[in-house]
């Protein structure tokens, strides 16, 4: 028996997901959508299969090819989409030999297709609609090609079946994916094994924690629930996952992270302190399935997306703290002077604190994650080494690196709103760096911003390494000493 495979939704509904891509290709319990139809259709017996295609068409004939991989022959059309599926019919250039089946490959049936088939053979009608659970199934065996109503089989259409057709009811469940909610929905239900017939990949290494290979996680990363982890992830031991987690393949989730019943899809970087709860994460787009909002953060210290970020490129979190307390050793003996020549400047205030925009993380009261203020004090004298001392305490607290771009308070950030202003968001803010060493105090703040941005597209170890040799070497310099 030969399969026609409906998979033309142009996805709308299920933006940003399918910004790039399409409903066949979302990420669903591990597996793509369209290969959990495929693998109910190999359980019933069934190899051979057209698949009717519209966007993003190249990318599925390039992800499921002949279908070899999964014991199938495939061949492929591609329409406008969203066509009526009887018009699609008439295009196909196959010769279609009744019996066949008819289904949708966009949206995700959880039942036994073998028993559906064993009973609609039995039949006399000119096709028979399967329904889960009483809810269209949106497939349909076609019996009589010149007699069939294949009007069911419009995403579109009812749950329920059409009026006036012969129907065969089995166990099951239907998921449209006609929202973002209901995709959250059964990326949850599939992994807390709902879906009864669904085939999960991995393996389980502790009771409730499912992983696939090549993934690094712990068992005590599950405080409580189900979660099921994809492949080549990497979970920081002090991560905390709770309620049902689903996490895609290549997902790295730094450390002291929370997550809550929600859905990681893959190549997703979250940050270290970051929380997310009730929510779709693909990349730097967060998805609040509760309050139905959608934002796109830009600090990749929070969110990002591997596919086009490289993360914590530059120096690691230990080497910073510990260069931070070596240097505050070594610093020492400067303190006094600046207290000194600053209460023989001012001796009303030789010491005066603000707020800058660190490293760490923390929600705000609208539960978006973004980087913390710190408070960091300045001396009053005009001495740049001695003015700018109290910045090696927040190295050593962990609110800014050695090397970073220059620290900037929460409101300066807020205005960047160009793409190339926003790039200077993916570095670390620092005590050192390009602007701190290369620029003066009075240039302006296009210029600096400029730098910043420079350094967050090109920093990495050796290039923070080369940062440090010439902070030492400027040290000994008049510009360290003098206005």
């Amino acid at each position: 028996m030969d399969a026609i495979i409906f998979t033309d939704r142009k996805g709308q509904e299920l933006f940003p997901l399918t910004d790039e891509t399409s409903i066949a290709l979302l990420p669903l319990a591990g597996k793509w959508v369209l290969e959990h139809t495929l693998e109910a259709l190999v359980d019933a017996g069934i190899r051979e299969a057209h698949v009717v295609l519209s966007p993003y068409a190249e990318q599925v004939k390039a992800a499921f090819g002949n279908g070899e991989r999964w014991g199938m022959s495939l061949t492929y059309s591609v329409t406008r989409g969203e066509e009526s599926p009887a018009q699609a019919l008439e295009q196909i250039q196959k010769n279609l030999v009744p019996p066949f089946l008819a289904l949708r490959g966009d949206i995700i049936r959880s039942g036994e297709l073998k028993d559906f088939l064993r009973k609609a053979e039995k039949t006399e009608s000119a096709f028979v609609q399967a329904l889960y659970g009483g809810e269209n199934a949106y497939l349909t065996l076609c019996l009589d090609p010149l007699r069939t109503d294949f009007n069911s089989l419009k995403w579109t259409e009812s749950r329920q079946p059409v009026s006036n057709q012969s129907s065969i009811d089995v166990e099951g469940v239907v998921a449209r994916l006609d929202s973002l909610k209901d995709f959250y929905q059964v990326n949850l239900d599939a992994a807390s094994g709902e879906l009864k017939t669904f085939l999960i990949p991995g393996r389980q290494i502790a009771l409730g924690l499912t992983q696939g290979r090549n993934t690094e996680a712990y068992p005590q990363n599950l405080k409580q629930g189900i979660a099921l982890i994809g492949s080549n992830c990497h979970l920081h031991s002090s991560v905390e996952l709770s309620g049902k987690v689903v996490i895609g393949d290549n997902v790295i989730i730094d450390r002291r992270a929370t997550i809550e019943s929600s859905v990681i899809l893959p190549h997703t970087y979250i940050g270290e302190l970051v929380e997310i709860r009730n929510a779709i994460v693909s990349g730097n787009d967060l998805i609040r399935v509760d309050t139905g909002s959608i934002l796109k953060i830009s600090d990749t210290f929070l969110l990002a997306d591997l596919k086009t970020t490289t993360i914590d490129n530059g120096l690691g979190a230990l080497f910073n703290r510990s260069a931070g307390m070596l240097l505050l050793l070594i610093s020492l003996p400067l303190w006094p002077l600046a207290l000194i020549l600053s209460v023989l400047k001012s001796p009303r205030k030789p010491y005066f604190r603000y707020w800058l925009r660190g490293n760490k993380k923390e929600l705000n009261n609208f539960g978006v994650p973004q980087r913390s203020e710190f408070s960091v004090g300045e001396w009053n004298v005009d001495v740049p080494v001695l003015r700018y001392l109290p910045r090696v305490l927040a190295v050593v607290t962990g609110d800014i690196n050695l090397i970073g771009a220059l620290p900037v308070s929460l409101d300066i950030a807020s205005q960047r709103i160009e793409e190339w202003e926003r790039l200077a968001d993916r570095a670390p803010a620092g005590l050192l760096g390009p602007t701190q060493l290369n620029l003066p105090a009075d240039a302006n703040d296009d210029e600096k911003l400029m730098s910043d941005s420079f350094y967050a597209a090109n920093f990495g170890f050796k290039q923070d390494l080369r940062y440090i040799l010439q902070a030492v070497k400027s040290f000994f310099s008049s510009k360290a000493w003098f206005k």
